[in-house]
Protein backbone atom coordinates (compact mmCIF):
# COMPACT_ATOMS: atom_id res chain seq x y z
CA UNK A 1 0.00 0.00 0.00
CA UNK A 2 2.80 2.25 1.07
CA UNK A 3 4.31 1.33 -2.16
CA UNK A 4 1.81 1.87 -4.46
CA UNK A 5 0.75 5.63 -2.41
CA UNK A 6 5.05 6.40 -3.16
CA UNK A 7 4.83 5.42 -6.41
CA UNK A 8 1.73 7.86 -7.26
CA UNK A 9 3.57 10.35 -5.81
CA UNK A 10 6.65 9.08 -8.31
CA UNK A 11 4.25 9.97 -11.21
CA UNK A 12 3.40 13.00 -9.67
CA UNK A 13 6.56 14.59 -9.15
CA UNK A 14 8.21 13.58 -11.70
CA UNK A 15 5.88 15.34 -14.28
CA UNK A 16 5.71 18.34 -12.24
CA UNK A 17 9.56 18.60 -11.57
CA UNK A 18 9.95 18.45 -15.68
CA UNK A 19 7.27 20.36 -16.60
CA UNK A 20 8.32 23.15 -14.36
CA UNK A 21 12.37 22.94 -15.00
CA UNK A 22 11.15 22.94 -19.13
CA UNK A 23 9.39 25.79 -18.57
CA UNK A 24 12.14 27.76 -17.36
CA UNK A 25 13.92 28.65 -21.31
CA UNK A 26 12.61 31.38 -23.08
CA UNK A 27 10.00 30.93 -25.16
CA UNK A 28 6.99 31.91 -26.86
CA UNK A 29 4.37 31.11 -23.29
CA UNK A 30 6.94 32.63 -21.71
CA UNK A 31 7.56 35.78 -23.32
CA UNK A 32 3.73 35.97 -23.50
CA UNK A 33 2.89 36.02 -19.85
CA UNK A 34 5.68 38.44 -19.64
CA UNK A 35 5.06 40.93 -22.04
CA UNK A 36 1.16 40.89 -21.52
CA UNK A 37 1.76 41.10 -17.63
CA UNK A 38 3.71 44.05 -18.49
CA UNK A 39 1.84 46.00 -20.70
CA UNK A 40 -2.12 44.65 -19.52
CA UNK A 41 -2.40 43.04 -16.33
CA UNK A 42 -1.15 39.93 -14.11
CA UNK A 43 -4.86 38.47 -14.39
CA UNK A 44 -4.75 38.27 -18.11
CA UNK A 45 -1.07 36.88 -18.43
CA UNK A 46 -2.44 34.45 -15.65
CA UNK A 47 -4.74 33.11 -18.13
CA UNK A 48 -2.12 32.93 -20.67
CA UNK A 49 -0.18 30.30 -18.23
CA UNK A 50 -3.16 28.36 -17.81
CA UNK A 51 -3.37 27.63 -21.41
CA UNK A 52 -0.16 27.28 -21.53
CA UNK A 53 -0.36 24.16 -19.13
CA UNK A 54 -3.07 22.69 -20.86
CA UNK A 55 -1.23 23.22 -24.18
CA UNK A 56 1.84 21.36 -22.55
CA UNK A 57 -0.31 18.68 -21.33
CA UNK A 58 -1.76 17.85 -24.52
CA UNK A 59 1.57 17.91 -26.33
CA UNK A 60 3.04 15.58 -23.71
CA UNK A 61 0.20 13.06 -24.73
CA UNK A 62 0.95 13.12 -28.17
CA UNK A 63 4.53 12.34 -27.32
CA UNK A 64 3.33 9.72 -24.88
CA UNK A 65 1.48 8.06 -27.64
CA UNK A 66 4.16 8.86 -30.59
CA UNK A 67 7.42 9.24 -29.05
CA UNK A 68 9.01 6.73 -31.79
CA UNK A 69 7.36 8.06 -34.51
CA UNK A 70 8.65 12.03 -33.45
CA UNK A 71 11.89 10.71 -32.15
CA UNK A 72 12.47 9.00 -35.66
CA UNK A 73 11.35 11.79 -37.84
CA UNK A 74 13.40 14.50 -35.57
CA UNK A 75 16.81 12.85 -35.48
CA UNK A 76 16.36 12.10 -39.93
CA UNK A 77 15.72 15.50 -39.88
CA UNK A 78 17.62 17.76 -38.09
CA UNK A 79 17.49 20.74 -40.29
CA UNK A 80 13.51 21.28 -39.02
CA UNK A 81 14.92 22.30 -35.30
CA UNK A 82 17.51 24.02 -36.28
CA UNK A 83 15.54 26.24 -38.76
CA UNK A 84 13.28 27.22 -35.92
CA UNK A 85 16.18 28.68 -33.75
CA UNK A 86 17.53 30.22 -36.60
CA UNK A 87 14.42 32.16 -37.30
CA UNK A 88 13.44 33.01 -33.63
CA UNK A 89 17.72 33.95 -33.40
CA UNK A 90 17.20 36.22 -36.08
CA UNK A 91 13.95 37.78 -35.11
CA UNK A 92 15.55 38.24 -31.11
CA UNK A 93 18.30 40.66 -33.08
CA UNK A 94 16.60 42.33 -35.27
CA UNK A 95 14.61 43.45 -31.85
CA UNK A 96 17.58 44.44 -30.47
CA UNK A 97 19.14 45.73 -32.83
CA UNK A 98 15.62 47.89 -34.05
CA UNK A 99 17.46 51.62 -33.48
CA UNK A 100 20.38 51.00 -35.11
CA UNK A 101 18.54 49.53 -38.43
CA UNK A 102 15.64 51.63 -37.93
CA UNK A 103 12.36 48.84 -37.84
CA UNK A 104 9.62 49.53 -35.45
CA UNK A 105 8.24 46.78 -33.77
CA UNK A 106 4.60 45.71 -32.39
CA UNK A 107 4.11 43.29 -29.38
CA UNK A 108 1.63 41.02 -31.02
CA UNK A 109 1.70 38.64 -27.83
CA UNK A 110 0.07 41.15 -25.66
CA UNK A 111 -2.39 42.46 -27.81
CA UNK A 112 -6.10 41.39 -27.39
CA UNK A 113 -7.21 38.92 -30.03
CA UNK A 114 -11.05 36.58 -30.71
CA UNK A 115 -9.27 33.69 -29.48
CA UNK A 116 -8.47 34.99 -25.68
CA UNK A 117 -5.70 35.12 -23.44
CA UNK A 118 -6.37 31.58 -22.48
CA UNK A 119 -6.46 29.95 -26.42
CA UNK A 120 -3.58 32.12 -27.14
CA UNK A 121 -1.67 30.26 -24.31
CA UNK A 122 -2.82 26.94 -25.22
CA UNK A 123 -1.67 27.46 -28.90
CA UNK A 124 1.82 28.97 -28.32
CA UNK A 125 2.52 25.99 -25.94
CA UNK A 126 1.03 23.31 -27.95
CA UNK A 127 2.47 24.72 -31.08
CA UNK A 128 6.07 24.10 -30.03
CA UNK A 129 8.50 21.27 -31.70
CA UNK A 130 11.04 21.96 -29.45
CA UNK A 131 8.70 20.77 -26.77
CA UNK A 132 7.64 17.85 -28.00
CA UNK A 133 11.38 16.97 -28.74
CA UNK A 134 11.56 17.58 -24.88
CA UNK A 135 8.39 15.59 -23.54
CA UNK A 136 9.74 12.29 -25.90
CA UNK A 137 13.17 12.42 -24.68
CA UNK A 138 11.71 12.89 -21.07
CA UNK A 139 9.13 10.02 -21.53
CA UNK A 140 12.13 8.22 -22.91
CA UNK A 141 14.25 8.56 -19.77
CA UNK A 142 11.71 8.09 -17.68
CA UNK A 143 11.00 4.57 -19.58
CA UNK A 144 14.92 3.78 -18.67
CA UNK A 145 15.77 5.27 -15.08
CA UNK A 146 12.19 5.66 -13.31
CA UNK A 147 9.30 4.04 -14.15
CA UNK A 148 7.38 2.74 -16.86
CA UNK A 149 5.31 5.23 -18.82
CA UNK A 150 3.36 4.47 -21.85
CA UNK A 151 -0.08 3.92 -23.06
CA UNK A 152 -0.35 1.04 -21.59
CA UNK A 153 0.37 2.64 -17.92
CA UNK A 154 -3.14 2.70 -15.23
CA UNK A 155 -4.70 5.57 -16.03
CA UNK A 156 -3.77 6.91 -12.73
CA UNK A 157 -0.57 6.57 -13.06
CA UNK A 158 -1.14 9.16 -16.33
CA UNK A 159 -3.81 11.67 -14.83
CA UNK A 160 -1.19 12.20 -12.07
CA UNK A 161 1.40 12.64 -14.46
CA UNK A 162 0.06 14.88 -16.45
CA UNK A 163 -1.52 16.57 -13.45
CA UNK A 164 2.01 17.57 -12.69
CA UNK A 165 2.82 18.55 -15.90
CA UNK A 166 0.36 21.20 -16.21
CA UNK A 167 0.95 22.46 -12.37
CA UNK A 168 4.80 22.57 -13.08
CA UNK A 169 4.19 24.41 -16.02
CA UNK A 170 1.69 26.66 -14.47
CA UNK A 171 4.15 27.10 -11.60
CA UNK A 172 7.02 28.40 -13.51
CA UNK A 173 4.98 30.84 -15.80
CA UNK A 174 3.29 31.90 -12.44
CA UNK A 175 6.66 33.17 -10.94
CA UNK A 176 7.36 34.88 -14.47
CA UNK A 177 4.33 37.22 -13.96
CA UNK A 178 5.03 37.98 -10.73
CA UNK A 179 8.55 38.91 -11.65
CA UNK A 180 6.91 40.83 -14.46
CA UNK A 181 4.95 42.45 -12.10
CA UNK A 182 7.74 44.08 -10.20
CA UNK A 183 9.39 45.31 -13.31
CA UNK A 184 6.14 47.02 -14.75
CA UNK A 185 6.29 48.97 -11.34
CA UNK A 186 9.65 50.84 -12.31
CA UNK A 187 9.53 54.39 -13.30
CA UNK A 188 10.75 53.89 -16.94
CA UNK A 189 8.92 53.59 -20.41
CA UNK A 190 7.54 50.16 -21.00
CA UNK A 191 7.36 49.43 -24.52
CA UNK A 192 11.35 49.39 -25.03
CA UNK A 193 11.83 47.14 -22.27
CA UNK A 194 9.00 44.91 -23.29
CA UNK A 195 10.88 44.46 -26.61
CA UNK A 196 14.52 44.15 -24.64
CA UNK A 197 13.07 41.59 -22.87
CA UNK A 198 11.44 39.88 -26.05
CA UNK A 199 14.77 40.04 -27.86
CA UNK A 200 17.00 39.00 -25.55
CA UNK A 201 14.67 36.19 -24.63
CA UNK A 202 14.63 35.20 -28.09
CA UNK A 203 18.48 35.24 -28.94
CA UNK A 204 19.14 33.23 -25.74
CA UNK A 205 16.34 30.91 -25.89
CA UNK A 206 17.31 30.29 -28.94
CA UNK A 207 21.35 29.46 -28.47
CA UNK A 208 20.47 27.70 -25.24
CA UNK A 209 18.09 24.91 -27.31
CA UNK A 210 20.66 24.77 -29.92
CA UNK A 211 23.31 23.93 -27.70
CA UNK A 212 21.46 21.53 -25.87
CA UNK A 213 20.54 20.13 -29.36
CA UNK A 214 24.32 19.76 -30.34
CA UNK A 215 25.11 17.68 -27.23
CA UNK A 216 22.47 15.78 -27.14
Amino acid sequence: MIYDILMLLVFLLTGYFFSGIGAIPASSSNIAVITTTLEKSFKKGFRIALGAGMGSVLLSVIALLYSQVFTSFFEDNPWVQYTILFIFFVIGLLILLRNQIHIDFDNPLSEDSRIGNFWKGFLLAFLNPTALIFWTLIISLSNTYLFSVSKFSPVVNLALFFIGIFFGKLTTLYFYGKMSKVLSKRKNKKRPMVLNIIGAALVLGSLVQCIRMLLD
